[in-house]
């Protein structure tokens, strides 16, 4: 049967048996270049099937176990005990009601002499109702009810060297360790992690004497509902609304973790487009220089009677083929990656995720990357659709300038690329909105980097002098050479550069600033719920172990009632002031005189000569109040606007006096309400005392102290704390720093194609030199010193911006020091030069070798 002709329609030629098998013929010579290329889209499919197929799993193990989020039905929380009627309200509209009383305080440990400030969870009834408390040994929850002891977090044991049954002491109580949480009940509160959790019976609370003497107390109740438990409990919160009670619900705490792993997921995204982006321009810089030297086959078969379409489609086929092998080599990292990252963060996780693959999200971003890797392509291939059949009769048959209007096409086509990335990022799940000024931002960053890179090779040609060394100036002038791909490589290599160089400095001055907060004369323990009574031995416990006693304050807590005479239940109806200002229970303070770290901005600091509180004609107290800036902005108060306030159950009238900007970063004891001396003096409250450790000191010697003799207050080590933080940046910096060595490792594939496909220019220059007279050491030279331009030049485009980058993020995000560390700038300008000579070299090899014959017989 005679073979079909090729058809002159693209879609019937792309179906023709033809098209392929000429597809494959043609790219014989060049297979394995352009087989290399299309690793470069491997890397960035890769990263985006990771992270959607990680974020899918998390939210499909969120909707099956959504109610173990919370371990109720909802969760009602208040600072003040709740009474017996509330108790039975509580009882008449659930199924089960669990109690919970939560706060922190010094535990020691007798056997290790030793203290430390913990997180006590006194917890009765069957919480959670949903999910399971994993112990060691088995059966430790349940026997929590039945008999005293504490369940411990296993870093208690491993910082202190105690096993099982080992005595602790909390305040007066002393109870043996039952044992070991493996995996926790449901965090009642975020700020649960800057400490160890333990675990006690809710009816042996009271023989340790700390719920008398401890101010900051949680109460919980959770509850579990009949019926449709999502109606019920809307409808209960609708119902409790105006009594000021915290609740949440399974979809509530759903909600929050989905809004973070969508921040998260967008901007681990940007990273991931990156790769993809620069892999798919790598295809396209490999499928240039690939037609162009097809360009005479091309004219060839046009004088055969092949069909345009027919020639085009078999480039386009070859494509194809790159961005299939391309797309399903990143499905298969993708799914390996999502599997890793789960097992590396699994104890991180606040529930149970099936590590296996998510087949949507592998389908769907493996089909992104090759849409944008296809949308790429298209604009080398246009060169194949202007090829005349007399093209065939001339030496160059692809240097005739383009046809008319091919500025137009290319114009088309940069819209559906913008189109095609924009596409991927509302599929993935990005705001409209969000995802166009991502594909900006993305288009301004390739722009601003192709620009320093063509200007930086601009400026490589006008700095060259007659008198150089030839080998130099050869060198250098190889970068402009007829169809240099030098701007690909800057950009491969420079991109990467610019990413990696930015995290690092953005992660050094996240730290430093960590560092710079540890090692100022801010204060580096805080002693809470201080009482009244307690404050002379306990400050004269700090100076006798040799510390300093920086600055104590009152506290007081109080709620806001009304806001210029609008009540809050008002207020929350309206929905002008947000939410958290109108539930917030404040710590407020009171001072005779400002600190160093806040400033008045508006109105003025009370006097001594002026009155500063009272009481009105109708018996009603009154004084004056300081806000913090954006306290007041949120409220949308002024100085002279009224606040009434809830101090225990006492309504207080308050006058805005002044308004204040305060340098939260310096850790000094500040408030967002500040009153004269003298109105709240007897307001019930408690005292924070604060000290600083020497450098390389720990508190283990106060903590002892204060467990010893005040149980009740809980020492905050500030280097516990922010070593805490830095555990939790270091896991995301992981994943960082993994995505932006995948760019990396795209730009290095692209590097390496580049040079392959520049290996024949060499060759035919290395020759025409060593003809000329030139040694091999010579061309080697030339070598050399053109890779080492290409990496410099690579380099300082990366580094600009990133230095740019970086004092961006210092100023407007950090607030540190815009300059960076000279140390990086060096190992970021060095490391890409050595990669390319390095590269270069190896990629190289044999060019200096080449018969000249040989080469010159075979240029005809």
């Amino acid at each position: 049967m005679k073979p079909a002709a090729p058809s002159p329609h693209l879609a019937l030629a792309l179906l023709q048996a033809w098209t392929w098998r000429m597809a494959w013929r043609d790219s014989r010579s060049q297979r394995r270049r352009l087989l290399l290329f299309s690793l470069s889209i491997v890397w960035g499919i890769g990263a985006l099937v990771a992270l959607h197929s990680l974020k899918s799993s998390v939210e499909r193990a969120v909707a099956l176990q959504a109610s173990a989020l919370l371990g109720s039905d909802l969760q009602v929380t208040s600072r003040t005990a709740f009474t017996g009627a509330e108790l039975q309200a509580f009882a008449a509209e659930a199924e089960a009601v669990s109690r919970e009383t939560g706060f922190s305080s010094m535990l020691y440990f007798p056997r290790a002499d030793a203290g430390r400030m913990v997180q006590v969870r006194g917890i009765d009834g069957a919480y959670p109702f949903y999910g399971a408390v994993e112990t060691e040994p088995a059966g430790g929850w349940a026997l929590l009810r039945g008999q005293p002891g504490v369940l411990v977090e296993p870093a208690l044991l491993d910082q202190f060297g105690l096993r099982v049954g080992d005595p602790v002491r909390l305040g007066a109580l002393e109870l043996p360790i039952l044992g070991v949480v493996r995996k926790a009940a449901p965090r009642s509160s975020r700020f649960n992690a800057f400490a160890p959790e333990i675990y006690v019976a809710l009816d042996q609370l009271p023989s340790t004497g700390l719920t008398e003497s401890t101010s900051l107390l949680s109460h919980h109740v959770h509850l579990k509902l009949r019926g449709d438990a999502a109606a019920a409990a809307a409808g209960l919160k609708e119902r409790w609304r105006a009594t000021g009670w915290q609740m949440q619900t399974p979809a509530d705490r759903r909600d929050t973790l989905g809004r973070t792993l969508d921040n998260l997921e967008q901007f681990l995204s940007i990273i991931a487009l990156v790769a993809l982006v620069l892999g798919a321009v790598g295809v396209a810089g490999a499928l240039r220089v690939h037609v162009r030297r097809r360009l005479s086959s091309v004219a060839i078969l046009r004088c055969l009677g092949c069909p345009e379409s027919s020639a085009f489609a078999v480039y386009l086929a070859q494509a194809l083929a790159l961005g299939s092998l391309g797309s399903l080599l990143g499905a298969a990292l993708g799914v390996a990656l999502h599997q890793g990252a789960l097992a590396f963060y699994r104890d991180a996780l606040p529930l149970a995720v099936d590590p296996g693959p998510v087949w949507s999200s592998v389908l769907l971003a493996t089909a992104a990357g090759f849409t944008v890797c296809a949308a790429f392509a298209l604009s080398p291939l246009l060169a194949v659709r202007r090829v005349a059949p007399a093209a065939a009769l001339r030496a160059q048959a692809g240097t005739e300038a383009a046809a008319p209007g091919s500025r137009t096409v290319q114009a088309a086509i940069g819209l559906v690329l913008v189109a095609v990335v924009l596409g991927v990022l509302v599929l993935g799940g990005t705001a409209p909105r969000r995802a166009l000024g991502m594909v900006a931002g993305l288009g301004v960053a390739f722009a601003l980097l192709g620009l320093a890179a063509r200007a930086l090779a601009a400026a490589a040609r006008r700095v060259l002098r007659p008198s150089w060394p030839y080998v130099l100036r050869q060198g250098i002038s190889n970068l402009h050479r007829p169809h240099n791909q030098t701007l690909l490589f800057l950009l491969s290599l420079g991109l990467g550069t610019f990413l990696l160089m930015t995290v690092v400095l953005a992660r050094d001055s996240l730290f430093d600033r960590i560092t710079q907060v540890r090692a100022s004369d801010s204060p580096s323990v805080y002693l809470v719920d201080v009482q009244a009574d307690q404050r002379e031995p306990v400050t004269a416990l700090i100076r006798d172990l040799g510390l300093p006693v920086l600055e104590e304050a009152p506290i007081v807590t109080m709620r806001i009632a009304s806001i210029q005479g609008v009540p809050v239940a008002r207020l929350r109806e309206e929905g002008t002031i947000p939410g958290w200002v109108l539930r917030r229970e404040f710590r407020s303070s009171y001072r005779a005189e400002t600190n160093p770290t806040e400033k008045i901005i508006r109105g003025q600091w009370w006097q001594k000569d002026t009155a500063q509180h009272g009481v009105d004609a109708d018996g009603g107290r009154w004084t004056l109040v300081s806000l913090e800036a954006e306290l007041a902005r949120d409220l949308r108060v002024a100085v002279g606007d009224e606040l009434v306030l809830d101090v225990a159950g006492l309504p207080l009238r308050a006058r805005v006096a002044s308004i204040r900007e305060v340098d939260w970063s310096r850790l000094n004891l500040n408030f967002f309400m500040l009153f004269p001396p003298g109105v709240l003096d007897d307001a019930p409250g408690f005292h924070i005392v604060t000290t600083r450790l020497p450098e390389g000191v720990s508190s283990g010697q106060l903590q002892r102290g204060l467990a010893r003799d005040f149980p009740n207050v809980s020492a905050i080590d500030l280097a516990l704390v922010l070593e805490t933080v830095r555990g939790i940046l270091d896991r995301v910096g992981t994943v960082i720093h993994l995505l932006s060595g995948f760019v990396l490792v795209s730009g290095l594939i692209i590097l390496a194609g580049v040079i392959l496909n520049s290996r024949d220019e060499r060759v035919r220059e290395s020759v025409l030199l060593r003809t000329l007279g030139a040694g091999r050491a010579q061309v080697r030279t030339i070598l050399w010193v053109e890779y080492a331009a290409l990496g410099l030049l690579s380099a300082c485009a990366g580094v600009l911006l990133a230095v740019a980058a970086h004092a961006v993020l210092a100023v407007a995000v950090f607030k540190s020091n815009p300059w960076p560390d000279p140390l990086w700038v060096g190992v970021f300008l060095l490391g890409p030069v050595a990669l390319s000579i390095a590269a270069g070299l190896l990629l190289s090899r044999g060019v200096c070798s080449a018969p000249p014959l040989a080469v010159l017989r075979a240029q005809g």
